[in-house]
This record gives structure tokens, C-alpha cells and sequence, in this order.
């Protein structure tokens, strides 16, 4: 019985984590719209916090939130979120503001490529 009352205390604790903040990212994926090159940039954060999928998905939807988001995916095992973004709509402080308002927390500072 033991036993019993650990394993489900470790699948409520697992189902938490892993549907907390899901969302379905592909009905993002046919909204947005082709970016210039030229406005086109590309960021990695470093970020703590995260455990499992569920953490990546809470991530991925908060950035989705903001304009101008090309693709955005975070790793939990890297503890990173790499997003591509239009520039002319949005910058790397508010995709920092995104991820922390989802729990999360960005350390150092944002490495750039274009």
C-alpha cells in the first residue's frame, strides 16, 4: 500500500509539471507571417528553471504571446530558449520579460547573431 501511495504521489508530481502551461504551438505557426532579412534577428538566452517538456511549452507559448515571433523553442536539458524575431516588432528585453513572467529566469545576457 506504500508503495502504492509513492508511485502516486511521483505521477501527480510528473503530470503537474509536464501539462502546466502546455499549449498547442501550431495553430502559432499559420499565423505568422514571412519576415525581411534584413529585420530578421536571432537570440539565445540562457535560462533556469525549467524540468521537463511542460516547462519548454510554458516558455514557447509566453513568447508566442508577443509580436513578431518567428520560432521560438526552449530545451530544458540545455537550459536555453533560442527565438527568431522581427526587430522591428519586438527585442530580446521582452522575450526576457515573456520568460520570466512564465516562471523562469534568464541569466547573463542575450547572445545575438543576425
Amino acid at each position: 500500500m506504500r508503495l502504492f501511495a509513492i508511485i502516486a504521489l511521483l505521477t501527480i508530481l510528473g503530470t503537474g509539471c509536464s501539462s502546466s502551461g502546455s499549449k498547442n504551438s501550431g495553430s502559432e505557426a499559420s499565423d505568422q507571417v514571412s519576415i525581411s532579412k534584413e529585420h530578421l534577428s536571432h537570440v539565445h538566452l540562457d535560462v533556469s528553471g525549467m524540468t521537463c517538456e511542460g516547462c519548454e511549452n510554458a516558455i514557447v507559448a509566453s513568447i508566442n504571446k508577443l509580436d513578431g515571433i518567428q520560432e521560438a523553442t526552449a530545451s530544458h536539458t540545455n537550459e536555453e530558449a533560442v527565438v527568431v524575431f522581427d526587430s522591428t516588432k519586438t527585442n530580446s528585453h521582452a522575450i526576457t520579460h515573456a520568460i520570466e513572467d512564465a516562471g523562469y529566469s534568464v541569466k547573463g545576457e542575450a547572445a545575438h547573431a543576425h
